[in-house]
């Protein structure tokens, strides 16, 4: 993993707790991070479905989940957006919905409804176009030991609000 995928993984996704499901898997060494300079949309969707495909037959005791980053990949959020789409139609060609969700970052991340500066939209932030593979019975599991989605989103725009400009351009310094 390259220092700037690292340091967005262990300084903001965990650091600031952004994901509070995201520490134990990384600890234990579960969470797969691969990283590809590809730009082609066939190639991309290649990896996705050989991601997808090895994480479905892999135990969770061996992989919880996968981060596929496409670090030269310049598309912009809603080209990248659309890309998910066709993830999610992979998924549910290989009728995996009921077992597998994606989850989006890029640089450009913006939330329905919010303005582009808007705090909220840094939960989504990346250094590059990440997909983010989740297994929905790890998820339902943590949901259930924690809050809901709605109220871990209330509580990341909470915590990035309280940040000072100059501390959310030191943290996402990579953004600026």
């Amino acid at each position: 993993m390259n220092k700037l995928s690292k340091y967005w993984l262990e300084e903001i996704v965990i650091g600031l707790d952004l994901c509070p499901f995201a520490k134990i898997p990384y600890e234990k060494g579960l969470v797969r991070f691969i990283e590809s300079e590809c730009t082609d949309f066939d190639e991309q969707r290649g990896i996705f479905l050989d991601e997808i495909e090895l994480i479905n037959e892999s135990p969770d005791s061996e992989i919880a989940t996968t981060l596929i980053a496409f670090t030269d990949d310049g598309q912009s959020f809603l080209d990248f957006n659309d890309f998910i789409g066709v993830c999610e139609e992979i998924i549910e060609d290989l009728e995996l919905q009921e077992d597998f969700q994606l989850a989006l970052f890029h640089p450009e991340y913006v939330f329905e409804k919010t303005q582009t500066n808007d705090r909220i939209n840094f939960i989504g932030r990346s250094p590059f176009p990440v997909i983010h593979i989740l297994r929905n019975a790890d998820i339902e599991r943590a949901t259930k030991k924690s809050t809901d989605g709605e109220s871990i989103t209330i509580r990341n725009e909470k915590r990035l609000k309280a940040l000072s400009e100059d501390e959310i351009k030191k943290i996402f310094h990579f953004l600026y």
